[in-house]
């Protein structure tokens, strides 16, 4: 990004975020999301050159011009995308999350997100996985419903989420593939000790999430996740909506 962009954009308190997880429908090309249940905070969505998507809580309504208009069933974008305060503004771009902001979309605010729109700076893939929502698993997880978590013992990252994974582990079906199959930290979870997943996955690090549902991969997530809990539980929602 522009040295003069990124200035901006601090000036207006935005903040640098990460690679998008797969499944919502917004990895690929340019998005705005704006998250929000006060309709008036994206009035200026006609402005932004690209897809503007209103992410309003269940149950709320509401049509704004040059806007999709989006029920966030169980808060999953929002646990997602760790909205806490509201408005909240996310630029996505090319399969990552550019910037954001807890500012209402106005006309300043949307010209400011076209100029990170049209940044010629190119974001390339930092992995390449071979698997992606829609692929159908083989093998034993041909049925499976559930987490899939890459997990090992000893990353700092990973040990970030252990609370988070162990109450997982009680409530939810979670597969993790670790190092460490035999070692008696989370016993609540079934562990899975097979590295070549890994590989057969593309998954480059730990703790990594894949969503599974009925043999079908849902939703992919790399890296560490600050609020894996409610994230995960709003897929478990989501689909038990389908089931």
């Amino acid at each position: 990004m522009k040295r003069w962009i990124a200035a901006a954009f601090a000036a207006t308190g935005l903040a640098l975020a990460q690679v998008v997880p797969w499944g919502l429908g917004v990895e690929r090309g340019k998005a705005v999301l704006v998250f929000t249940s006060n309709c008036a905070d994206a009035a200026a969505a006609p402005q932004v050159k690209a897809r503007v998507v209103l992410v309003l809580p269940e149950g709320r309504r509401c049509q704004v011009g040059g806007a999709e208009v989006f029920q966030d069933s169980g808060g999953l974008w929002r646990a997602t995308f760790y909205v806490g305060r509201e408005p909240r503004v996310v630029v996505l771009k090319e399969g990552h999350q550019i910037v954001a902001t807890t500012k209402p979309l106005t006309p300043e605010l949307a010209n400011a997100v076209n100029q990170v729109l049209e940044d010629d700076q190119r974001y390339a893939p930092r992995f390449a996985l071979k698997i992606r929502p829609g692929y159908r698993l083989a093998g034993d997880l041909a049925g499976y419903t559930g987490l899939v978590v890459f997990w090992k013992e000893g990353c700092p990252w990973c040990e970030k989420e252990r609370d988070d994974l162990a109450r997982l582990c009680r409530e939810l079906p979670v597969l993790l593939v670790s190092n460490t199959p035999g070692k008696p930290e989370l016993p609540e979870c079934t562990r899975r000790g097979d590295w070549q997943l890994y590989h057969d996955w593309g998954i480059p690090m730990a703790p990594s999430h894949v969503w599974v549902e009925e043999g079908v991969v849902k939703w992919i997530d790399i890296g560490h996740r600050p609020k894996a809990y409610e994230a995960i539980t709003g897929l478990w929602e989501r689909g038990s909506e389908r089931r």
